[in-house]
């Protein structure tokens, strides 16, 4: 089915939810062993209904600007008991409640300083600064701008990838634009790599198949990609 053939589906089954969701699913050709396909990407028009809650770790001027644009929580050290995760009985995990950030940038001089606390608490949600994804860094106030325009995916050990993609609202010409501007991305993620590449473990794979849901609606195969 087209992609407009598959908005109408949808559309017609969120008819009364129509800030529900569009979900895309992505099935790459995976090889065990490989790392799983990841990427960060913006699209042209932004699915998220939620805004970016930016914690930032960082001091004196940098500090200062981070405050100056906008973002939700700043500080240094002391804000630490404030961002580590309690654990309940259950083994399960919840953030305190007191901060609770969907982005976290930190300064290189306070790296050392959250590391031995926070690691093992933001790395399991994905949230641990790090140099490789731009959030640790000098450039708060660039870094904070990236955090907000920018949507991270990563696939399953399946090598399936499942992204929100749109909103039932927005214009079928929208919702192409994103799903294509996400497939390149995907395609660019996991096209094959050389020898040495693939001795490396570097996700070497192809996009398979491409599905598009809703919150409420199937899965429907995407044909015109």
């Amino acid at each position: 089915m087209t992609i407009s053939d598959a908005a109408a589906v949808l559309r017609a089954v969120e008819v009364a939810t129509p800030w529900s969701a569009y979900e895309l699913h992505v099935v790459t050709r995976f090889v065990k062993g490989q790392p799983a396909p990841r990427g960060r990407i913006s699209l042209p028009r932004d699915p998220r209904t939620k805004e970016e809650k930016v914690l930032v770790f960082a001091e004196g001027k940098q500090a200062e600007a981070a405050t100056k644009i906008g973002a939700s929580f700043v500080g240094g050290g002391e804000l630490i008991d404030d961002a580590r995760l309690n654990f309940t009985t259950t083994g399960t995990s919840v953030l305190s409640g007191k901060i609770e950030p969907t982005k976290v940038i930190c300064t290189p001089a306070l790296l050392p300083t959250i590391t031995p606390k926070l690691s093992r608490f933001l790395g399991p949600k994905g949230l641990m600064p790090a140099v490789r994804r731009g959030t640790v860094t000098d450039d708060v106030a660039g870094a904070i701008k990236q955090a907000r325009g920018m949507l991270e995916w990563k696939g399953d050990r399946q090598g399936v990838v499942r992204t929100p993609i749109g909103r039932i609202n927005f214009p079928v010409e929208d919702l192409e634009k994103n799903i294509r501007t996400f497939l390149q991305a995907v395609k660019a993620a996991t096209a094959e790599k050389d020898d040495l590449s693939v001795k490396r473990k570097v996700a070497a794979s192809s996009i398979l198949q491409v599905h598009l849901s809703s919150t409420q609606g199937p899965g429907i195969q995407i044909s015109d990609i």
